[in-house]
């Protein structure tokens, strides 16, 4: 098996890391929004 054949057979294994890459970048942005607006709730009470 040469690199090619690996790259041509790996169908399935691309749209998966798709997914677990938007699925962890939302959670991230998520992360990062909510502790924005806990630091601004905390700041003006």
């Amino acid at each position: 098996m040469n690199v090619r054949q690996l790259f041509e057979e790996g169908s399935a294994v691309s749209p998966v890391i798709g997914v677990i890459l938007m699925v962890a970048t939302a959670v991230i942005l998520a992360a990062v929004v909510g502790s924005f607006v806990l630091v601004l709730s905390a700041i003006t009470t």
